[in-house]
């Protein structure tokens, strides 16, 4: 076993919340929120690693299954992990309560592409396209990815008998009431897990703005387009382009499956 699957086993196996998502789906502003709620409702010090164990606090661990391991094994077995489309940590997933976040996968495609410009994957060429949809096309990182990964997700939120939770980015934008149920399903067994203040506050620690600046990253002119932290990217497209994304083979569904539930 890779010395990569074996930590994340490990992980699995002492973290009992677990946020599972596809990239590019709001997990760092997450992350830094649950982190300056902590700091402001526990009295602690910041720190964006809310997987790590400090008495009294409960653990969070972010992760995307499979995709956890990219560019810590060999690109082969990961794409043939990839291609199975099975989640590799089912058995350790049955002891956590699970926040299953999702994004328009849309959004979450034209976040993808600039996103591979930039991580430092061991032996990787970030994939080279002409545009938005050559990239879609890529049957290594492109849309289909997005679609079977979001399918896996809710395959998984059906069967599972924890605690469990269906979170979208697009209502963490739009008001408190995501936020609370997951503060909610985190922190409920310890007293008084909603604190309005200590929220308010992470809010303001969490604006776009700050995320913006903690995150900024080189990428190339052509791909700056898509870092602007907007959504509905298509509406600039052509109507021909527009309308192959629109229809592209899973799409509708699974975002029949995501509003569903």
């Amino acid at each position: 076993m890779h010395r990569r699957i074996s930590v994340l086993k490990n992980q699995y196996d002492n973290i009992p919340n677990l946020i599972l998502s596809f990239p590019r789906c709001g997990r760092t502003w997450m992350k830094h929120l649950f982190g300056h709620y902590i700091a402001k409702k526990y009295k602690v010090e910041f720190s964006k690693w809310v997987d790590r164990p400090r008495p009294g606090i409960p653990r969070i661990l972010f992760r995307h299954d499979w995709m956890s391991t990219t560019g810590h094994i060999p690109w082969q077995e990961y794409f043939a992990i990839q291609y199975r489309c099975k989640f590799i940590f089912s058995e350790e997933m049955k002891k956590q309560n699970i926040i299953y976040l999702f994004r328009d996968p849309l959004d979450v495609l034209f976040s993808y592409w600039p996103y591979l410009q930039s991580v430092p994957y061991k032996n990787f060429q970030p994939p080279k396209h002409t545009d938005i949809i050559d990239f879609a096309h890529n049957k290594q990182w492109g849309f289909d990815i997005i679609i079977n990964f979001m399918n896996a997700q809710l395959d998984h939120f059906q069967q599972h008998q924890g605690k469990k939770l269906i979170v979208k980015y697009e209502d963490l934008k739009r008001d408190d009431d995501a936020w609370r149920q997951m503060i909610e399903l985190i922190f409920g067994s310890y007293a008084d897990a909603w604190d309005k203040e200590a929220f308010n506050y992470a809010k303001s620690q969490t604006t776009f703005s700050k995320m913006q600046e903690k995150n900024k990253v080189d990428v190339p002119d052509e791909l700056k387009f898509y870092r602007r932290g907007g959504s509905n990217y298509i509406d600039e497209l052509p109507k021909e382009k527009q309308n192959l994304l629109l229809n592209w083979p899973g799409y509708k569904d699974l975002n029949r499956r995501i509003n569903e539930n």
